[in-house]
């Protein structure tokens, strides 16, 4: 009995020995986790057939393209749009620059006439930067015979924005700022200097009109109205890029004369020669930006410059990495910074059309740069686009405004 268990043992021994030999010699088999399910694509309704479906966070499983339509499967790979640095040093973004007025209904010299109307101007502008030092500029004004005017401070408020990694420059807050009011129109000068290093940062000028408002008291004629006159920003256009973490939105941007409303704007798309987006297919993709008005205009809309931006989300994208092909909510979007070519972009007011501009896109997966920011001496991060201004919306002096150019420097290259 002894016998038989000693035998048994050396037995099992050599069994277990064996099998542990066996396993080393095949290799370890994993079990892939399963991927999750793809978002099915919501049914359109009568009144939703043209909107965009909700960004879904879920992955495609198509095995072959990923969820991506056969075209955008082919064009994978490159180039990508890339999101610059900012710079250390301040870059100041002309197309920013915004000159308005503050106005009185008197006037410091005559203290006790209330119907006599003065003004100043107030200046702001952008810049991008990167930095950590405060930033300090000044305004050196001039009257239209260029005899100096006055000066005061510009100071940065606030803090860079994330998204755009901009800053905004305004004028310091002067109790004060009545005393330098003055009531002539006229061409004044002025030049923003940064007082870090003593540079000139932009040199210009801009118009002041003198008018009696319509619904103004006529027994009291300097009882009026000032305006600074943008009618050289319609011709003027601007390609810009909002960027997002896997992907950027294409902007255009137009200046129109008039009190205008979005819903009654459409900008169309055009790829070598076919309509490819129109903004009526996606909601949204008139949006309005600044404004610049006559404050006693009245009902007068000429009065009135408004800038619009034109966008397509969700259909008209620069792609920035190959993450984002796999949201089935942008199955259907063209990634254009990876079909090169020329673009053209159409814009209709009520069905006329009121607007052409184009820009081209290069190798490099961003907008192809014209070179008229260049060739004009202008350090914009966008690129400037001409405008052909067509039709009868706007009440403008074409002559005048494309003469002015860029607050008083005509602009090379702008002609459409």
């Amino acid at each position: 009995m002894k016998t038989f268990s000693s035998l048994s043992l050396v037995f099992l021994v050599i069994v277990v020995f064996g099998l542990q030999t066996a396993s080393a010699q095949f290799p370890k088999i994993k079990i892939p986790k399963p991927k999750p399910e793809a978002t099915p694509n919501a049914q359109p309704t009568p009144d939703s057939q043209t909107s965009q479906p909700v960004p879904s966070t879920e992955t495609s499983t198509s095995p072959s393209t990923g969820g991506r339509t056969g075209s955008q499967a082919a064009a994978s790979g490159g180039p990508y749009a890339v999101q610059p640095e900012p710079p250390t040093a301040p870059q100041f973004l002309p197309e920013t620059l915004a000159v308005d007025l503050e106005l009185w209904d008197y006037y410091w010299k005559i203290p006790n006439d209330n119907h006599n109307t003065s003004w100043a101007p107030r200046i702001k502008f952008d810049v991008v930067y990167g930095g950590s030092t405060k930033l300090r500029y000044k305004a050196d004004y001039f009257m239209p015979d260029c005899s100096p005017w006055f000066s005061e401070p510009l100071e940065q408020r606030g803090i860079v924005d994330d998204r755009t990694q901009t800053i905004c420059i305004y004028r310091q807050q002067d109790s004060n700022s009545d005393k330098r009011a003055i009531v002539v129109g006229g061409l004044f000068g002025f030049k923003i200097t940064n007082i870090r290093d003593n540079s000139t940062v932009f040199q210009g000028k801009f118009k002041i009109v003198r008018y009696k408002p319509q619904y103004s008291d006529a027994r009291y004629r300097n009882e009026v109205d000032y305006y600074v006159d943008y009618d050289w920003k319609l011709p003027i256009g601007l390609a810009d890029i909002y960027y997002e973490r896997d992907y950027a939105v294409p902007i255009i941007r137009m200046w129109f004369k008039g009190d205008l409303n979005n819903e009654n704007l459409e900008a169309r798309l055009f790829h070598n020669g076919q309509q490819i987006a129109s903004t009526d297919d996606e909601k949204g993709g008139v949006d309005h930006g600044d404004d610049f008005y006559a404050k006693k205009r009245g009902d007068d809309k000429s009065l009135f410059w408004r800038e619009f931006k034109f966008s397509w989300p969700n259909k008209i994208l620069f792609i920035m990495t190959e993450e984002q092909r796999n949201y089935t909510a942008y199955k259907n979007s063209l990634y254009i910074n990876q079909m090169p070519g020329e673009y053209i972009v159409k814009v209709y007011y009520n069905g006329e059309q009121v607007r052409e501009t184009k820009f081209s896109i290069g190798g490099n997966g961003t907008f192809a740069d014209n070179g008229i920011a260049k060739q004009n001496n202008l350090t914009t991060n966008k690129i400037i686009l001409p405008v052909k201004v067509m039709g009868t919306l706007d009440k403008w002096n074409p002559v005048n405004g494309k003469a002015m150019g860029l607050y008083g420097s005509p602009v090379a290259g702008l002609t459409p």
